[in-house]
């Protein structure tokens, strides 16, 4: 072993100089124990000092005034065996003595040079009192709104069962019962009906699917570090959290020891199979959802199936344009079609009113109870009196609580509304789309090769008509009616306009807030070489919850803004448009954290290059910063990425708002209109596939850097996404409006963005080979390039794949549907006419049928009359009106554990069992009469009903059938139907009075 010699400097006297000292790749030869760090320093020298310019090369000096020639270090700590900085906080230039010389920037020095202050140290007390003041006066005016007394009763308790209406319900029965929150979602249930719409199964096993993959990718870790006997679960763990030269050298030292090469080989070989594991169960993925997608299309019809969309009428308006097509369209397919829905251009805004009024006076001829106004509002008594907290408190809630609208009882403005709404049912003018509804899916599907026929094209007034692929597949409800009079070169103008806003509003949120953000952390580590408190880090992860919230609304509002003829295409362009905006928030997340963790390595004296990130040739500087960066890429992950958000979603989009509405609404006088508006339930969107795409992409980032942090990262995201599919599955099923989404596009999209996490596997796989040596790029910019290639060529052959292999294997045959339209439309209340406005405006004032085609608003099914005649089959003659505990319904998923589920199942046998024992010995005796053991056997089969059974309303169904099959509920139609608001009062008019 080759030892220093250490010789007294006659230039500089008391500095010791180390000649013979080995270098890095010197002393890896002979041994790590032979580094220059943990040799023995002489009696004469027995301070350590880093040598400034090289990553982890020590020498020894004598401690004397001036002998630590390092600038950055220059103080001679005998207690500590070290020239270490200044201990000054915030000092740049600090003198052997241990006193400050020169504070950094922001900084200014203190008489007695034994400090340095900070010139913005007022920022963070006076940001954190406005903090505490504004919550203070929040929790404040919460408090006074819960005890503030109940004066609208009737309108909060009308406007809640409103509420709970439009949430999804099962209309499959007569009562219209809540789903139970045991429904599972990723299949369809046992009688084929589906859970709002196929497209929500897909949305569920999409996330089943990724929180597999995430088990199995912790699981192959696991199994990876027991096989290869490499410490790939505690690498760089210590090094990650070191803050001085000493500390991180000497914690590198130990953690790279002679097996650093066995742990790089280790996780090589798992990111390489991770990569073919993930590709390869994408595919596999995108095959079975392909093949699941025509035969769950099989098992269960929609109003889908029956209709089909044609293009290229010519624009008409008049009384007879109906007619004319619907006879041009029995002429050509020698169909009977129900009727035709036609496409219409109108002005939204005017007819949005105009049906609302409409309902509305609809629903006060149908209600019973009369007008809804409150007729004394005591709080009107009270505001003249309050002092001026309470006047404060009161601004506040009427500030938030929604304006009240006398004209909802103004019935004398019927004859008005009467003329603006035959004058817009009247003038509307047709566009060139239209949808015709068959009585059958064979029907149907003979009317699309009709009009797919490219040989013969049916002309209508001298223009070709077609069949429209693309608004064939979508059910009724997501048919945005008011966007088919939008050009195709005015959408391409709006999608651009979007991008760039999108664009723009990334751009603005990091100059104001992400630029200052890395400005204020480069300070920090440049003056303290350290982030000043925890507030640091938490700032970062409210940067990134705010930032994803930001982009949620602003992507939602520019996909609605573009005019998508089709909500399938609306919801496909809002994925892209999110996925596209995360990741440009993803790279500049990255950037900040590698920048700030440049600096701070920087500012212990391990002078940081790319190219010794990606190339590798300096073990003691590439270790360091894979550890630091690894640490800051777990806590940036989770809770930041993985949890926070969405419990933030959760808290403050749905659960507090809802409760705050409900205090707002019975304690203010608001009218029943504007109470039903102000408490409607959240619309359900698919932005959750980017969330957990992206989420999943940043777990395969881990890979890039220390293996230590690889399985906390796995862990963090199977609790948060597992937490995410419990909350979505409830807000599903509780909070969220009515919806059936039933188009395969949005999961195509998640399977092309599916390609992210393959392309980040592969990249952090070329970077791996590069460490390894295995692959020697000769500068840092061909190794970018080939990291970049690799990726960007992964994403291209992911997209060819599934462009033209996975049509190809996952083909199935299709088989029409056995249902009518008749027994579809029975049990679901909208469909193609009563969900085109105009369609139902001019049923009522162009056409005069009797009775007419009433707008379908989700929460107001009992309004619906049925006419054979119009297609319309629906009755909505019962509803359960009471809301479910979710605290009972979770406590009896409980109870059914897996556990407690098996005894139960054991001991209803055993007892089943030992009866029939009894029965049969007591037949066998002449005890029982044969008759009597048949009839006692038979009994115990019809009340073994599963309690899941009772829960579904399906017990319910078999006590109203009756002997001849025939239900209470089908005779219950012709009885007098009770309305929301009906119900509301029978219910609650005791408590009012």
């Amino acid at each position: 072993m080759t030892s220093a010699i250490l010789v007294v400097s006659d230039a500089a006297p008391g500095i010791c100089e180390a000649s013979g000292s080995l270098p890095w790749k010197e002393a890896d030869a002979v041994g790590i124990e032979g580094h220059s760090l943990w040799r023995p320093c002489p009696e004469n020298c027995p301070i350590r000092m880093h040598l400034p310019g090289e990553s982890c090369e020590f020498t020894c000096v004598n401690g004397s005034l001036g002998s630590c020639t390092d600038m950055a270090m220059n103080v001679a700590d005998v207690a500590k065996g070290i020239c270490r900085s200044c201990e000054i906080s915030g000092c740049q230039v600090c003198s052997p003595e241990d006193r400050c010389n020169e504070c950094a920037v922001g900084f200014y020095l203190s008489k007695d040079g034994k400090a340095c202050h900070s010139k913005y140290a007022f920022f963070a007390p006076c940001v954190y009192a406005i903090l505490g003041v504004f919550l203070l006066t929040m929790a404040s005016w919460y408090l006074w709104l819960r005890k503030q007394p109940i004066v609208n009763l009737r309108v909060l308790k009308r406007a809640v069962i409103r509420r709970h209406h439009m949430n999804l319900r099962d209309h499959t029965t007569q009562q219209h019962p809540w789903y139970p929150l045991s429904t599972n979602l990723c299949r369809a249930r046992a009688d084929g009906h589906i859970v709002g719409g196929r497209a929500l199964l897909m949305f569920f096993s999409f996330q089943a699917f990724v929180i597999s993959w995430t088990v199995f990718a912790a699981c192959s870790w696991l199994m990876c570090a027991w096989v290869s006997k490499a410490p790939l679960l505690s690498e760089g763990k210590v090094s990650g959290v070191k803050e001085d030269i000493f500390s991180i050298c000497n914690a590198t030292l130990n953690e790279l020891g002679g097996e650093r090469q066995s742990t790089k080989v280790g996780k090589l070989a798992y990111t390489l199979a991770l990569y073919f594991f993930t590709t390869l169960a994408t595919f596999f993925y995108a095959v079975s959802q392909s093949r699941r997608r025509v035969r769950l299309d099989t098992d269960e019809a929609t109003m889908k199936d029956f209709a089909v969309m044609l293009k290229g009428f010519p624009c008409e308006t008049g009384s007879q344009v109906e007619q004319q097509r619907l006879s041009f369209v029995r002429k050509t397919t020698g169909c009977h079609p129900i009727g035709v829905s036609i496409c219409w251009a109108y002005n939204a805004k005017e007819v949005t009113e105009l049906i609302a009024r409409e309902t509305w006076l609809w629903g006060k001829v149908r209600d019973s109870c009369g007008d809804v106004r409150q007729a004394n509002m005591p709080l009107q008594h009270n505001e003249r009196r309050c002092g001026l907290m309470r006047s404060f408190f009161l601004f506040l809630t009427h500030l938030i609580a929604p304006p009240t609208q006398p004209e909802d009882a103004d019935l004398g403005k019927a004859r008005r509304h009467e003329e603006r709404a035959v004058s817009a049912a009247a003038n509307a003018q047709s566009t060139s789309f239209m949808y015709v509804v068959f009585r059958s899916e064979t029907e149907r599907d003979h009317a699309k090769r009709v009009f797919s026929c490219e040989s013969e094209i049916p002309l209508y007034r001298g223009l070709a008509v077609q069949y429209e692929r693309e608004g064939s597949g979508s059910e009724p409800e997501n048919v945005p009616w008011q966007n088919f009079s939008n050009d195709a070169q005015g959408m391409r103008y709006r999608a651009l306009t979007s991008v760039c806003a999108i664009a723009g509003a990334i751009l603005l949120w990091g100059l104001l807030f992400y630029f200052p953000f890395a400005m204020y952390e480069a300070w920090s580590y440049s003056a303290l070489g350290e982030p000043t408190d925890f507030t640091s880090e938490t700032t970062f992860s409210m940067l990134v919850v705010a930032g994803n919230q930001i982009l949620y609304l602003l992507c939602e509002k520019a996909s609605q803004f573009i005019g998508f003829r089709f909500a399938s295409q609306q919801l496909t362009a809002y994925i892209g448009l999110y996925t596209m905006a995360l990741l440009s928030n993803l790279a500049i997340d990255l950037a900040i954290l590698f920048y700030t963790t440049r600096i701070a390595m920087e500012n212990v004296g391990l002078d940081v290059t790319r190219a010794a990130f990606l190339l590798g040739n300096d073990e003691m500087i590439c270790f360091p910063v894979r550890a630091r960066m690894g640490a800051r890429l777990m806590s940036y992950n989770f809770p930041a990425c993985f949890l926070l958000p969405f419990l933030c979603e959760a808290l403050f989009t749905v659960i507090v708002p809802y409760h705050i509405y409900k205090k707002v609404v019975g304690t203010q006088p608001i009218s029943q209109r504007a109470a039903d508006a102000f408490l409607l339930p959240p619309l359900f969107e698919m932005g959750r596939y980017a969330d957990v795409v992206l989420n999943m992409t940043q777990a395969t980032i881990s890979l890039c850097f220390s293996a230590g942090y690889v399985l906390p990262t796995l862990v963090g995201m199977f609790i948060g996404h597992t937490l995410v599919y419990a909350w979505d599955h409830y807000r599903v099923l509780r909070h969220v409006r009515k919806f059936r989404f039933t188009s395969f596009r949005t999961e195509k999209a998640a399977q092309r963005m599916l390609a992210l996490p393959g392309a980040s596997l592969l990249a952090s796989a070329m970077l791996q080979l590069f460490q390894v040596g295995a692959v020697t790029p000769s500068t840092e910019a061909v190794a970018a390039i080939v990291m970049i290639g690799a990726a960007i060529a992964h994403i291209a052959l992911h997209l060819l794949v599934l462009q033209y292999v996975v049509p190809w294997v996952g083909a199935t045959e299709h088989t029409a549907a056995t249902q009518t339209y008749e027994q579809v439309a029975k049990m679901n209340p909208g469909n193609w006419f009563n969900m085109n406005p105009i369609h139902c405006l001019r049923s009522r004032y162009v056409h005069q049928h009797d009775p007419p085609c009433i707008f379908y608003q989700i929460g107001k099914e009992h309004l619906l009359e049925p006419n054979a005649k119009l297609g319309l089959f629906y009755s909505a003659p019962e509803w359960k009106n009471e809301a479910p505990s979710t605290y009972l319904e979770l406590a009896r998923l409980a109870r059914r554990s897996l556990a407690r589920g098996t005894l139960v199942a054991i001991s209803l046998r055993c007892k089943r069992f030992s009866r029939h024992i009894i029965l049969w010995c007591q037949a066998d005796s002449g005890m029982l009469p044969q008759g009597a053991r048949d009839e006692e056997l038979q009994r115990e089969q019809i009340c073994a009903v599963p309690e899941e059974a009772v829960e579904d309303g399906s017990m319910a169904e078999a006590h109203r059938t009756g002997p001849q099959g025939q239900s209470a509920g089908s005779k219950a139609v012709e009885k007098p139907r009770k309305s929301v608001v009906t119900f509301a009062s029978d219910e609650h008019d005791a408590d009012q009075d």
